[in-house]
């Protein structure tokens, strides 16, 4: 399963919303923060309808009033504000309380539901008929007025989220984590350079975006003896994307909450894998290819002898990880869920951390 956190470490961790930590990410994600608070502001896109009502939990039939919601809560709403009606519960307002649809076989308590409905952000402006009595419009201005005083005097998000609106939300931030991390596959050490750390030197270290900020990069290259020139080379692609995957592990918040021996398990468990996922795509989304094919050009060809039985395996489980991204016809937001849900696996041996 995914995290219930999930940070970016940067120079400045600025805490955007209960769920998930971005640095830096304020102008990019500002459009996308809830301005609501207790009283729901719809998030997700009006194309998507919604799964349930925000009222009786019931299957949603679309937005109604600014909120997912069934026909039956949307016509109630309706009535109860241009009639002016006020109801009183009499079982200490509970009646609608937990997580499970309403029983539909007994009466819903009016009163419970009206407040539900207020709770949820059912907008009394957004009905467009005229008020039958004074008493509705009274009633709606009422309404209005304590929506708009919760809204101005919470200060901790209290947002009602669909699940839709989570998944959405995780997909946002992922998208803002690939971007950072991606760089760093794609671009390639220097030309010649070599990075020399040891795994667990790459595991204390802190969060790394730029190979400018890698400590000792060791200058050794492989020379052209006919042209003079440095050779290309693929391999360096495959510990850039060895690196990329250390480095992604580190934005998820559980990753500063276990120790090293911990860390050393989950990175030798699922990296490999994260990396291998983030070469197919690459190959498959980005250079269009059904054959394993370098940032750089160059296509991955068989591994040298000196790497023995096990280049050759390893070259094996990269292609048929292509061949499934080619069969499924992975989209990206697939592909970023996939990457997650391998590095968040709760089945790694002899690591407890979930």
């Amino acid at each position: 399963m995914l995290p219930d956190f999930i940070t970016v470490p940067s120079t400045s961790e600025k805490c955007l919303s209960p769920e998930l930590l971005l640095p830096n990410m304020d102008e990019n994600l500002e459009d996308s923060k809830p301005s609501s608070l207790k009283y729901q502001k719809a998030m997700m896109s009006r194309g998507t309808c919604p799964s349930n009502c925000k009222v009786c939990r019931h299957s949603a039939t679309g937005y109604h009033y600014d909120v997912p919601s069934c026909n039956g809560c949307k016509t109630f709403f309706r009535r109860s504000i241009l009639d002016g009606r006020k109801y009183t519960c009499l079982k200490m307002r509970k009646c609608l309380s937990g997580t499970e649809p309403v029983d539909l076989s007994r009466r819903m308590c009016r009163a419970c539901r009206f407040e539900k409905c207020v709770e949820a952000g059912m907008n009394p402006s957004a009905i467009q008929a005229d008020m039958k009595t004074t008493d509705g419009e009274l009633l709606r201005k009422e309404i209005m007025i304590k929506q708009k005083t919760a809204v101005d005097f919470l200060n901790t998000p209290q947002v009602i989220m669909s699940f839709e609106d989570k998944v959405q939300g995780i997909i946002g931030k992922l998208t803002v984590m690939e971007l950072k991390i991606e760089p760093l596959y794609t671009g390639g050490l220097p030309p010649g350079n070599r990075d020399i750390r040891k795994l667990d030197e790459l595991i204390d270290a802190p969060l790394i975006l730029s190979y400018d900020e890698i400590p000792n990069l060791k200058y050794c290259p492989s020379v052209d003896e006919l042209t003079g020139e440095i050779k290309p080379s693929g391999a360096c692609y495959i510990h850039c994307g060895y690196l990329a995957s250390i480095e992604y592990s580190k934005m998820f918040d559980f990753a500063h909450k276990i120790d090293v021996a911990s860390k050393a398990t989950l990175i030798k468990h699922a990296t490999i894998m994260c990396a291998d996922i983030m070469t197919a795509f690459f190959s498959y989304y980005q250079r269009k290819s059904d054959r394993l094919i370098h940032p750089n050009g160059m296509f991955a060809g068989p591994p040298k002898y000196r790497y023995g039985e096990a280049g050759t395996k390893y070259q094996a489980s990269m292609q048929r990880t292509l061949a499934t991204v080619l069969r499924h016809e992975l989209n990206r937001i697939e592909y970023m869920l996939l990457k997650a849900i391998v590095l968040c696996n709760p089945g790694v041996h002899e690591n407890n951390i979930f």
